[in-house]
């Protein structure tokens, strides 16, 4: 599966700013919190957040919630 890139594109509009997943954590950190939090269950947890956003229009927040789940489902996140 090829790797989900950042969106950096401001959907709002041009001057405004947002602050974005991206921008507050990487998807490696988030996969290895949702770990921690949700244990075997980190992945559901994940994929929820990613449904969420998507239903909201959040484009850019599911992108980076598909890219959590994907981290987790390839098992790279592991509890430390």
């Amino acid at each position: 599966m090829p790797k989900i890139h950042s969106d950096h594109v401001c959907a709002v509009g041009a001057g405004t700013d947002v602050l974005t997943l991206w921008e507050l954590t990487d998807p490696d950190a988030a996969a290895q919190a949702a770990v921690e939090l949700y244990g075997s269950s980190a992945a559901t947890a994940a994929a929820h957040c990613a449904m969420t956003a998507h239903f909201d229009g959040r484009t850019r927040d599911y992108r980076f919630w598909c890219t959590v789940f994907h981290e987790l489902d390839c098992g790279t996140a592991k509890p430390s």
